[in-house]
């Protein structure tokens, strides 16, 4: 799975221009839709502290993670990307991600989620700094941001079928996520002159 995602960018694009291509012509821009995605993370957290049904929580996960996914491609294909729009994607990115994982506080150990969530807005904040001083961090370390929506989704199913089997992944998803840290960590540490 280690960047899967960024692989399958370049393929999505195919199914993602011209979805952007028609919101365009609709009129709509890449900030409306990243707001949209918000409000779809907040309606999930909503929806799974109410109900507690995974099912309902993958499929506005996934609705979400497309939005995110398409406002940048509207904002290629409109000609308007620019640091403002990035700025707020990647600031309320970390909202969402908030939002995503604090669902599994009502499944697994607080404090441990805590700590997932914690970590997950370590790692952005790496790569923030590494490219700030010139490092290229994008692609640097087991998990990234497609990798762990995707965690979300599998953990998400597996209470489903198995809770244990999903606080097993849980605990993967902790791991992975703490190497990742540790590894762009090393990446801006290394860069510096000896």
């Amino acid at each position: 799975m280690v960047h899967m995602i960024t692989r399958l960018r370049k393929e999505s694009k195919k199914i993602l221009t011209p979805i952007a291509n028609s919101l365009v012509n609709l009129g709509l821009n890449a900030n409306s839709i990243t707001i949209g995605g918000l409000i779809l993370a907040f309606i999930y957290f909503g929806v799974m502290f109410i109900f507690r049904n995974p099912i309902y929580g993958i499929i506005l996960l996934i609705l979400s993670s497309f939005s995110d996914a398409l406002d940048g491609e509207v904002a290629r294909v409109s000609g308007k990307a620019g640091s403002r729009g990035a700025f707020l994607d990647s600031s309320l990115d970390r909202i969402e991600d908030i939002l995503f994982l604090s669902v599994f506080s009502f499944y697994f150990e607080s404090y441990l989620v805590g700590i997932l969530i914690g970590l997950s807005l370590v790692i952005p904040y790496l790569r923030a700094r590494a490219e700030a001083l010139g490092i290229k961090a994008e692609g640097k370390g087991i998990i990234e941001r497609g990798e762990r929506i995707i965690f979300v989704l599998i953990i998400l199913l597996l209470l489903l079928i198995n809770v244990n089997i999903a606080e097993y992944v849980f605990y993967i998803f902790i791991i992975l996520s703490a190497v990742t840290v540790i590894q762009r960590f090393y990446l801006v540490m290394s860069n510096f002159p000896k």
